[in-house]
């Protein structure tokens, strides 16, 4: 298949599981290159009409990276959602400059089942940073999602590397991400508007 024509470089692209009013639709990563995140401002959304010749005319960012939080740097969605009869489930990774360099968290967020592109709900901080072992290897501080299932009774297994070093597997459930996602106040990008509870 030919590459995806847009406006913007692509990091990556994730396909929606289902058709949006008859289009295939696309989770992009716009940046201005290939390192720097460059002008692209968070996960992007875009509607093709073939993926023969994949041709993305509009782009809305849906997830944006904002500074001084876990995806100030950069962010990109992981694995294609789950959907949940609350909406859409997603996980995708944040990146924010530390001292001891870039740290790669996982986080989750909600999105419309009618409108993929609207966002729901989303916690402050991260689901999943890398403890322990997980902080050493070749790109030392890293979590990175490979993929997701969530089998017919409701289980979810989230695959993710470490550092680019090693494979894990933790397993949770659609219920309890899903409570996690709406109990969990958003972040209030100030500390006076931090949650009280």
């Amino acid at each position: 298949m030919p590459d995806l024509i847009s406006k913007s470089q692509q990091r990556n692209v994730v396909l929606h599981p289902e058709f949006v009013n008859g289009k295939y639709a696309l989770y992009t990563r716009p940046q201005d290159g290939f390192i720097d995140t460059g002008s692209g401002g968070g996960i992007g959304w875009g509607l093709v009409d073939s993926m023969e010749n994949a041709i993305l005319d509009e782009e809305t960012i849906i997830n944006h990276r904002y500074y001084h939080t876990i995806k100030e740097l950069k962010n990109g969605e992981g694995p294609a959602p789950i959907k949940t009869e609350k909406g859409w489930l997603h996980l995708a990774h944040g990146v924010r400059a530390c001292a001891a360099g870039l740290r790669y968290v996982l986080y989750v967020y909600l999105t419309d089942l009618e409108k993929p592109e609207k966002l729901i709900a989303e916690p402050a901080g991260h689901l999943m940073a890398p403890r322990g072992d997980e902080r050493i290897g070749d790109v030392s501080n890293v979590l990175f999602t490979n993929g997701w299932i969530a089998d017919e009774d409701g289980k979810v297994f989230i695959y993710y590397a470490s550092s680019d070093t090693r494979m894990h597997v933790a397993v949770s459930s659609v219920e309890r991400l899903l409570d996690y996602c709406l109990s969990t106040a958003p972040d209030g990008m100030r500390s006076k508007n931090l949650s009280k509870h």
